[in-house]
């Protein structure tokens, strides 16, 4: 994903792709502003974009991609893109890869997990389910993203509360539009989206794939 501005058989885990490939990240992450994560949830600007055009490079399009990260694509296009990433753990044929902004932990956030299509085309390739980010660089067509209210996003989204769970010790609660193929992380302290997250639409079983 050009985060902008932010397997072949034998199975071939992210691992060992890690060791066999020096990829240089690209310039993709300068788009991912350091910062932590309690600026974001502090600003009194919900969508610090507002006013600028959004471009495809920031665009988030629910149930298909978040900037030129697309849900089906390849992960071996995602590293040649991003380069190594910065953790990352597989097992039974799926696989999620993390990358932080300047390669550190309190920056933002991109999270892609993936897994094989057995039986199915191209299975010889891991192929992405689930895009998470957390920089508010990424916007939706309405201008939804991380910094965005409960409220906001429920104007353009029929959200479902899903699983929660606890960031730092406190709980972060999760929203889901199945049909529409997006997720939302809010911290209900501040009432502000902390992450977003695009999967295919009316796949319920990534839309509840824990990311963290």
């Amino acid at each position: 994903m050009d985060i902008s501005k932010y397997l072949i058989i034998p199975i071939v885990t992210v691992s060992s792709l890690q060791c066999g490939h020096k990829h240089t990240p690209s310039n993709n992450m300068g788009a991912l502003k350091s910062t932590d994560t309690a600026l974001i949830l502090k600003t009194e600007e919900a969508n610090p974009l507002k006013g600028k055009p959004i471009t495809a490079k920031q665009l988030i399009i629910p149930g298909k991609s978040i900037g030129q990260t697309k849900v089906d694509e390849s992960m071996e296009t995602v590293f040649e893109r991003f380069g190594r990433p910065d953790s990352s753990d597989a097992a039974m044929g799926s696989s999620r890869a993390v990358w932080y902004d300047n390669h550190n932990k309190a920056g933002y956030k991109t999270s892609i997990f993936a897994r094989h299509n057995y039986n199915g085309n191209n299975e010889v390739f891991q192929h992405i389910r689930k895009i998470l980010v957390t920089s508010p660089y990424f916007r939706t067509t309405e201008g939804i993203g991380c910094g965005s209210t409960l409220s906001q996003i429920r104007k353009y989204y029929t959200l479902k509360q899903g699983n929660s769970y606890k960031q730092n010790g406190k709980p972060i609660d999760v929203y889901n539009d199945v049909a529409k193929g997006i997720s939302f992380e809010i911290d209900p302290a501040f009432d502000k989206c902390v992450a977003v997250l695009v999967h295919k639409p009316n796949d319920e079983g990534s839309a509840n794939i824990n990311m963290h």
